[in-house]
């Protein structure tokens, strides 16, 4: 099975941990790896004045089609720049 990331992802992502082993078998919609994002938001300090801040936030990537996991390309710490490829092989 080889994994796409999407672009519908806030990226660059930042890989966390690896959920899954090599060898394991994935059902769709299984989590295979946990990431972070950052992403500009507005808030309200204690004024009550809007500013925009980065925040960083957590998310998990999900298998798209069931399978089994062979090798992982990526590791924890590594940075994904853009969609495409990241993939069990």
């Amino acid at each position: 099975m080889q994994i796409r990331a999407p672009h519908s992802l806030h990226y660059p992502i930042t890989v966390s941990a690896l959920l899954r082993r090599q060898g394991d078998n994935v059902e769709r919609k299984a989590p295979l790896f946990s990431y972070t994002y950052r992403s500009m938001v507005i808030e309200e300090n204690r004024y009550g004045e809007e500013q925009k801040v980065e925040k960083t936030f957590p998310a998990e990537f999900q298998s798209e089609t069931e399978g089994k996991l062979v090798e992982w390309r990526i590791k924890a710490g590594e940075v994904i720049e853009k969609a495409g490829y990241v993939s069990p092989h």
